[in-house]
């Protein structure tokens, strides 16, 4: 009987019984490094991609230049097509702590952007966590679990100046 209650009480702690626990969207990364980017300037860049709840295929990149490390440029890509404003979008912002930040990002055919100190100032800190979460309008939603990726995050941050 006692093995039994035992059994029952492991069961439960690791969650094979009860409510269902939300699961985390597998996240895959690609680092390209010394890559071209706009205007014949080469770029490092971090390739994050997941899947939204509803299925939708979610991509974050972040990049910097090769020149100057300090130079952000973000695109986040809901796969919701071009769903956005012309002049842009409020995001709000999820980390592993802290309260949540809403930021402005710019639209630009079916993704959104950010870019200059405003890019540096938010990704700093959220590569520094394990996970982060973006959310426009309540509806298009995107989740990236860094630490699934935790080398190739790692590496960007040491080529971008990022800590």
């Amino acid at each position: 009987m006692r093995a039994a209650s035992l059994l029952a009480c492991s069961a439960l702690a690791i969650g094979l019984c009860g409510a269902p626990r939300p699961v985390q969207a597998k996240t895959e990364a690609m680092l390209q490094v010394n890559s071209e980017g706009r205007s014949n300037a080469k770029r490092h860049r971090l390739v994050l991609t997941s899947k939204a709840r509803d299925g939708r295929d979610v991509m974050l990149v972040i990049s910097c230049r090769v020149s100057d490390a300090s130079t952000y440029g973000v695109a986040l890509d809901f796969g919701a097509g071009r769903a956005w404003s012309l002049g842009g979008e409020d995001v709000t912002v999820s980390r592993d702590s802290g309260e949540d930040i809403v930021q402005h990002m710019d639209s630009r055919d079916d993704y959104l952007t950010l870019g200059g100190k405003r890019a540096i100032a938010l990704f700093q800190g959220l590569l520094a966590g394990q996970t982060m979460a973006f959310a426009v309008r309540r509806t298009y939603t995107a989740s990236f679990d860094l630490g699934q990726v935790s080398r190739h995050v790692s590496r960007f941050r040491q080529l971008c100046n990022a800590g």
